[in-house]
Parts: structure tokens; sequence; C-alpha cells
């Protein structure tokens, strides 16, 4: 559906430019010029430029559209919380933080999913996409491949892995001349 949203912004940004460029290009004769010379005054009516400002805005909100327009990714089911019901009825959406950690052999795979979850919600948007890359690479990732599979810089991988870290979520070790990344909530 998105990709229907992005043809459309570039048609807008493309008829916008035309018509901006006709705006530009013709302005008006100065009907009040005393001067009759070879080259007549031109000037720009109160029009041309509401028509040049409107141009202008729609050309950048459908540029913005198309540059900035993500398509909604939904969790993968290993990762969204089984859909329990209560006694009452009503459905178990809380999922209460674990203070002791319980070795992954004894943990169900709902109870793992459920608090990776619970973490993604938790986390911003660049925290969210390096911890999902350390959930694709089961737990465990080298800092210079995840350079790699989130297409991030390294100054900012390092940034979002140190606020991950100072969040309690991953731990860092040196591992050569990289460090090796793991989720701590699985371990």
């Amino acid at each position: 559906m998105s990709k229907w949203y992005k043809i459309l912004a570039l048609v807008i940004a493309s008829v916008a430019v035309i018509v901006l460029a006709y705006a530009v290009l013709t302005p008006e004769e100065d009907a009040e010029s005393t001067d009759h010379g070879m080259w007549g005054r031109t000037a720009y009516t109160t029009q041309d430029v509401g028509v040049i400002a409107i141009s202008l805005i729609a050309v950048v909100a459908s540029i913005a559209v198309v540059m900035l327009w993500k398509t909604y990714e939904p969790l993968p089911p290993s990762m969204a919380p089984s859909r329990e019901q209560s006694s009452s009825g009503v459905q178990n959406t809380f999922v209460e933080p674990v203070a002791v950690q319980v070795p992954a052999e004894i943990e169900s795979p709902d109870e793992v999913a459920a608090r990776n979850y619970l973490v993604l919600r938790l986390l911003s948007g660049d925290e969210r996409t390096m911890y999902k890359a350390l959930m694709d690479s089961s737990g465990e990732a080298l800092q210079k491949d995840l350079i790699l599979r989130t297409k991030m810089s390294n100054a900012k991988v390092s940034r979002v892995l140190d606020r991950l870290v100072e969040k309690d979520v991953v731990l860092k070790e040196r591992h050569g001349a990289t460090n090796k990344i793991r989720i701590k909530l699985d371990r």
C-alpha cells in the first residue's frame, strides 16, 4: 500500500514542479512602468507569489513523503506475546519484568517471546533496530556485522550499543579488533 502513496507523492511533486516552473518563468508585464524601452519591466503578481509558495510546499511535502515513508513491519510470531485469556475473560497484555534471570533452557519460548516483545516496546527507534538485528542473529553478533546489517555508521552503532548497555539490555565484550554484543535477557 505504501508503494502507491510514494507513486502518488511523486506525481504530485512532478505536477508541482511544472506549475512552479511556469509561475517563475512567466512574470507579468508591469503596466505602470513608464519605461517603454526594449526591455520591459516585469513583476510577479500576488497570485504568482501564492502559486509559487503553494508549489514549493507541495514539492517539499511530496519529497518528504517519498523519503520518509516507512511500511509497517509487524512483529514476527516468535516475538509477539501469546494471547492467553485470564479467568475474567480479559486478555493479559502486561508482562511483569523478571528480576531474577532464569536459564534459557528452563524458560518456555512464549516467555522469551513475551520478554523480547516488552523490550522492543520500551526501546526507541535506533535501539529497536539494533535489538531486532541482534535477535535476527540468534542473540549475539560482532559489532562490525551489526554495522553492515543495520547500515548505520560506525559511530552511530557504537552510541546505540552504549545506550543499550546502559539500559542493561545487552552485554558488550572485547573480541579482537571489534566487540561481541549479546542480548542479556536471553542468557
